[in-house]
């Protein structure tokens, strides 16, 4: 088990007191996918994996026990001015938690693809705090800019309804911006859309997808080399590699370790942000 390097209150004590100048974000990787941005004027919690969820409702052959413990309790997260889901797989939008962020952060809107609004309802979410995208459109809540993007994974699905179910969200304020991807793999309209979108920091999926996964249903990702070509073709200042390091079942094990030496490398890619989870990191425009 990953042990976070603070929990809970001490965790949340230690994000109030990280100075967040203008043009910089404060980064807290929360497991899996899962991100809180600290921009100096708002709180965002990004595809939060709080619970045991997907251990307790998925059966054999899944083994979905956690490999990194929950750094906090998702009723203990009452300062949530935006929460994203990227698309509603149960490690993206995690039932338990996103029922109890409802009312435990009283103030915060939800935003996430069209095709979860359903999901989010039945979860006590106000329709009056849910904003739906398409994967085509640009939001705003409060003092950030939001930009959704279609991604595959594996592919990209377009419904003519609820068009795209998998998307990536670009936050900014207005002086310094993130991308995160979801779960995707690497194509060369990604590829396009983020060199377009320009992020300073870009976070991306490094578990990858092979037969046997395939076989099981797991929708594929972008591999550990895949991503580190991705985050240099996009041209972002930094990137921040994640869904590695909680379901030993649907990741390769040695994804990690090629993407820092990949990184290590190219001196003159992203620099890699990757503070442990409990630990922030500020990242800075440029």
């Amino acid at each position: 088990m990953i042990e976070p390097t603070r929990i809970g209150a001490a965790l949340l004590q230690a994000v109030d007191r990280h100075p967040v100048p203008v043009g910089s974000v404060a980064v807290w990787p929360l497991g899996q996918s899962g991100l809180l941005l600290r921009f100096p004027s708002a709180r965002v919690y990004v595809d939060l994996y709080l619970s045991n969820h997907c251990e307790a409702v998925l059966a054999r052959p899944f083994d979905h026990r956690r490999t990194t413990r929950a750094p906090m309790d998702p009723a203990e997260i009452r300062d949530a001015d935006v929460v994203i889901c990227t698309h509603d797989h149960l490690d993206h939008l995690d039932v338990p938690t996103m029922r109890t962020l409802a009312s435990a952060s009283p103030d915060a809107v939800v935003v996430a693809p069209q095709s979860c609004r359903s999901t989010l309802l039945a979860l006590d979410w106000p329709a009056g705090r849910i904003v739906g995208t398409r994967g085509d459109d640009t939001v705003t809540v409060g003092s950030l800019t939001v930009t959704a993007f279609p991604v595959p994974h594996d592919e990209y699905d377009e419904d003519p309804t609820l068009a795209f179910p998998y998307q990536g969200y670009l936050v900014t304020d207005g002086h310094v911006s993130v991308a995160h991807v979801g779960d995707s793999r690497l194509d060369d309209l990604l590829a396009q859309t983020l060199r377009r979108l320009a992020p300073d920091l870009v976070c991306l999926p490094i578990n990858g997808r092979d037969e046997r996964r395939k076989a099981m249903g797991f929708a594929g990702n972008m591999s550990a080399a895949e991503a580190k070509h991705l985050a240099r073709a996009a041209g972002a200042a930094h990137v921040l590699p994640m869904h590695y390091d909680m379901f030993e079942q649907n990741v390769d094990p040695d994804a990690l370790a090629t993407f820092m030496a990949m990184s290590a490398s190219d001196p003159g890619g992203p620099a890699v942000v990757r503070p442990a989870v409990g630990d922030g990191v500020l990242v800075s425009r440029g």
